[in-house]
């Protein structure tokens, strides 16, 4: 059993999550091991589950408070700051900028510059994330929107149909999407961000008002999530039995072994890469604001945003404020 160390008896806080009703499984992994694995408890927190149709609807419920955080890419933050909606990344969910851009192993395209004249598959081409994270990483080895084509494909299977079918030359999806394909056996060649590769777009965002006015439970989630980071790293067989546990269906040893390879095979994108860091899930502030650059430079962006309007790594310090002993000791 898990040891940790108590606040007095207290009404636990309340925050409320919001996801995609459709998000593959391994994006939720962190929350779903940090629920699990009964980190919440821990922190002496209640955390119910919103669901919606679609991501972007997300970031307008987030930001006019209908819920409290929601996990999601940069990019919903940058697209809607020109709306008024403004949100705050306080932890990432990855030590590495998440969208890749995945080709057939065996296939012509060597480098990014060979995607000029190609088509690139997308989850959408009304999503934001997916479109201005391509688009900011071809950009920087000289290609332009207008010299190559982007599809939506959507996710998971279809996505990974349309490329081994050779619908599209490349997928341009976040890394966890493709772990459970390589796992199983597909062989592909994975690009990078070429100059964002170690600054993580995707994590968990809040309103300035929530962290403002919840801040102290926003660093008991933040706590959680860091733990369940941990937990990947050194149990991923008993993180990949917490997600299962806390999906709520019945599950087999097998499923266990599938969750726990994707885990393994994930290790050094997720958080806790660095399991010694004290910074696990830090924002990169730098990186941010690079980003934003290469946008804006892209025309991808037409309003110079402040990097500290999109992202803070105050809670940082509090989110590692924990015995480490007990994630490596964790027996449950």
């Amino acid at each position: 059993m898990l040891l940790v160390a108590h606040r007095p008896a207290l009404a636990d806080d309340t925050l409320s999550f919001i996801l995609g009703a459709k998000t593959p499984p391994l994006m939720n992994s962190l929350n779903l091991i940090a629920q699990g694995a009964g980190f919440y408890q821990d922190e002496h927190l209640t955390v119910t589950t919103i669901l919606v149709d679609g991501t972007d609807k997300v970031v307008p419920a987030c930001a006019r408070g209908e819920a409290d955080i929601c996990p999601i890419g940069i990019e919903a933050a940058i697209q809607a700051y020109d709306q008024g909606l403004h949100m705050k990344m306080f932890l990432t969910r990855a030590s590495k900028f998440g969208y890749v851009i995945a080709v057939l192993e065996d296939g012509p395209i060597k480098t990014l510059a060979d995607l000029n004249g190609k088509t690139i598959g997308v989850h959408t081409l009304t999503g934001s994330s997916p479109v201005l994270a391509t688009q900011s990483a071809l950009v920087t080895v000289g290609l332009k929107p207008t010299d190559y084509t982007l599809v939506g494909i959507g996710m998971e299977d279809s996505a990974a149909n349309a490329l081994s079918s050779g619908k599209v030359a490349a997928a341009a999806l976040p890394l966890y999407e493709l772990i459970p394909y390589m796992v199983g056996g597909m062989k592909l060649r994975i690009f990078h961000h070429p100059k964002l590769e170690n600054s993580a777009n995707a994590g968990y965002l809040a309103s300035p008002s929530i962290l403002a006015t919840k801040r102290e439970a926003v660093g008991h989630f933040a706590r959680a999530i860091v733990k369940a980071s941990l937990l990947a790293h050194y149990h991923p067989d008993a993180a990949a039995r917490a997600m299962l546990t806390a999906v709520g269906k019945p599950f087999t040893p097998e499923d266990v072994q599938r969750r726990t390879a994707e885990l393994n095979a994930w290790q050094d994108d997720l958080p806790a890469a660095n399991p010694e860091s004290r910074r696990i899930g830090a924002p990169s502030l730098p990186g941010m604001r690079a980003y934003l650059q290469i946008l804006e430079q892209a025309g991808a962006v037409k309003t110079h945003i402040p990097v500290t309007d999109i992202a803070t790594d105050d809670l940082v310090a509090v989110a590692n404020n924990f015995d480490r002993k007990a994630i490596q000791n964790y027996t449950k």
